[in-house]
């Protein structure tokens, strides 16, 4: 009886370890700790889904993604037309609280956010170096303001573009999907790779995903949420003491000890403990 306790005992922490902490929804890690999952995508005209004949030129890859992350809420932000300039404008004016108010929100609860956008940048503003720095300007500020209102960041990914394939716009998004690349880190991700996809799924524009090309970048970012975005929370979400709460959020939401698996000594992992939340 006494080796079952302790095989028992022994397999519910490997279950807590193994977990991401605080703890997962369904398969996917919650890396703000709120007990949801929210994706926020925000881009042009290839988030909004223009070109997707199938749904009326609305939703693109990102209506597609929702259907199979049933445990995350998938929102789209997709504006089209939408270059980076206009997107600094759009979150100061968000975070102001003057306009654009259910973007501001949906940054607020976010877990993880991605930008995709950039390539209408070719045709106003400059070479793809100033949009890269536009972009990574927007990265900040959603991380800074987000942790001023909540004390803590979502994480941000920048996209690599799918390439279009209309005159000097293609060498001009390659240029630029290289910068994003190199800016690749665990603390700033940069590996969300819609280049991927074939231009032979391009519509007639050679700008816009065809419905099956809407799929394809469906499938790059399923893939990406359920396999590489638990693997970025892993290195970002520290549990030193593996009780299956994030270390960060141990004293200021459940009231724990980060430095001890049994804060209140009950002989329970905080993780799998309610009694020793506060």
């Amino acid at each position: 009886m006494r080796i079952s306790l302790l095989v028992s005992a022994l397999l519910s922490f490997l279950t807590i370890v193994d977990a991401s902490a605080c703890p997962k929804v369904g398969n996917l890690p919650d890396f703000n700790c709120d007990g949801e999952i929210n994706i926020v995508v925000i881009g042009d005209s290839l988030v909004s889904g223009y070109g997707d004949t199938a749904n009326n030129n609305k939703g693109g890859y990102v209506l597609r993604a929702q259907s199979s992350l049933q445990q995350a809420t998938v929102k789209n932000f997709g504006v089209p037309g939408l270059n980076t300039v206009q997107l600094l404008l759009n979150l100061g004016k968000a975070f102001r609280g003057t306009s654009y108010l259910a973007l501001a929100a949906a940054l607020v609860e976010a877990d993880l956010v991605v930008l995709d956008l950039g390539r209408n940048d070719r045709w106003f503003f400059g070479v793809p170096l100033q949009t890269f720095r536009r972009i990574k300007r927007a990265e900040s500020l959603i991380k800074s303001e987000v942790t001023e209102r909540t004390g803590h960041a979502p994480l941000v990914v920048t996209a690599v573009l799918m390439l279009p394939n209309r005159g000097s716009q293609g060498p001009w998004v390659l240029e630029l999907n290289k910068l994003i690349q190199r800016s690749n880190s665990p603390e700033a991700p940069a590996d969300l790779h819609f280049d991927e996809v074939s231009k032979r799924l391009l519509s007639s524009d050679q700008i816009h995903p065809t419905p099956l090309g809407y799929r394809a970048l469906a499938n790059v970012f399923t893939n990406y949420v359920k396999k590489t975005y638990p693997a970025h929370v892993r290195f970002l979400r520290a549990d030193e003491d593996q009780d299956g709460l994030y270390d960060a959020f141990e004293p200021s939401v459940f009231g724990t000890n980060p430095n001890d698996p049994d804060s209140d000594d009950d002989g329970l992992l905080d993780g799998e403990d309610p009694d020793s939340f506060s």
